[in-house]
């Protein structure tokens, strides 16, 4: 083959590897907003107003996503995603004693899981594989179950439910945040 064939050659196959990224993260790109503003609201929704109460917070987990590459920042939306609903599925059983409406957690678990989740395991497995979890997956795992003894520990009290909350809606915000940069980098 000839030096110019093959300089072709290449410049198409990157151009697929390119493309097929930015068909998979595409939706990332134009609906990952719109779903997060709606799964935000019924956070909200779901229980009365929102409490002052606060919760252990991870500032430095996304402190260092905010510097990593654009792939392991989605790696870390789909881990975040994935933690939340791991964290919820089992407080549909808990509705009634905190008064939070049901179908708005269903929804809100809804949209997580079938919407955002599935389309951000996509956008990562357009990416190279890796070994293992990075260090800020490491600890935003570790960040959840502490939540989830908080929960446990407390007996699932409407108060501890709160607190989670709470937590849950700065994660959404903060995966807003990551995901503009996200944008901003592809």
């Amino acid at each position: 083959m000839k030096s110019g064939q093959s300089g072709t050659a290449l410049y198409f196959l990157l151009f697929l590897i390119v493309h097929e990224r930015c068909d998979a993260c595409d939706w990332m790109m134009s609906q990952y907003s719109m779903k997060s503003r709606s799964s935000l609201s019924l956070l909200k929704d779901m229980g009365g107003e929102m409490t002052s109460v606060k919760g252990p917070f991870p500032r430095l987990v996304y402190n260092e996503v905010m510097k990593a590459k654009a792939e392991d920042q989605v790696r870390f939306l789909a881990e975040a995603t994935e933690q939340i609903i791991v964290l919820f599925s089992p407080l549909t059983a808990h509705v009634d004693e905190v008064k939070w409406d049901g179908r708005a957690l269903d929804n809100f678990l809804n949209i997580l899981d079938t919407r955002q989740l599935k389309e951000l395991k996509q956008c990562t497995a357009a990416y190279a594989e890796r070994s293992g979890r990075s260090w800020s997956e490491r600890k935003l795992r570790r960040h959840f179950r502490k939540l989830k003894e908080i929960l446990k520990k407390s007996n699932y009290s409407a108060n501890s439910l709160e607190r989670i909350r709470n937590v849950v809606q700065q994660h959404l915000g903060m995966m807003d945040i990551i995901t503009a940069n996200v944008r901003h980098k592809l």
